[in-house]
């Protein structure tokens, strides 16, 4: 689910660039950030940072009712995904990546949020301290490119699958 949402977010925002910045290769794609070699792809890379569980709607039960049966299964686990999108440039072609980046930050704020298979997702800007900032870079191997940090959320994964089921008591049964 997570490689599902992620492609088609960074399928979105790689059309919507590719109208400024046109690339037969692409603008944006999903990838990692901390790559150690020479060659820098000349793209807006999106990378996962941190996943994390969204407990704002309350942790259910996973009880559902049936006319006159129950079933019980686990309940979907709702997760809040933390991306990094980085203009991941050459030192040569930095004030392209800006202008990339701007693009970026243009179209999160026209987009916040998009529908894939019924589901609604949302897309956040984070703002994180110097020290964050450095310790997230620090960890993808040094090297700063200019990246806007984002959130998205209500990403839910669920099996559906019924652990157990049972009758509904229709009156009590006194002895």
């Amino acid at each position: 689910m997570i490689k599902k949402v992620l492609t088609y977010f960074a399928a979105c925002l790689d059309d919507y660039l590719r109208q400024k910045f046109p690339q037969p290769e692409g603008v944006a794609e999903v990838g990692f950030i901390g790559n150690s070699s020479d060659e820098k792809p000349c793209k807006l890379i999106i990378s996962l940072i941190n996943i994390e569980r969204e407990t704002t709607g309350g942790i259910s039960g996973g009880l559902r009712r049936h006319d006159s049966t129950y079933e019980r299964n686990s309940p979907p686990l709702l997760l809040n995904l933390d991306l990094m999108l980085a203009a991941v440039y050459d030192e040569k072609r930095y004030v392209e990546s800006l202008s990339v980046l701007s693009e970026t930050l243009t179209f999160l704020q026209s987009y916040l949020s998009f529908n894939l298979n019924g589901q609604m997702y949302t897309i956040e800007i984070l703002t994180l301290s110097v020290q964050d900032i450095n310790n997230i870079w620090t960890t993808l191997g040094g090297q700063y490119y200019p990246s806007v940090m984002c959130r998205m959320r209500r990403i839910v994964i669920d099996t559906g699958e019924i652990v157990s089921s049972g009758n509904v008591a229709k009156r009590p049964i006194i002895e």
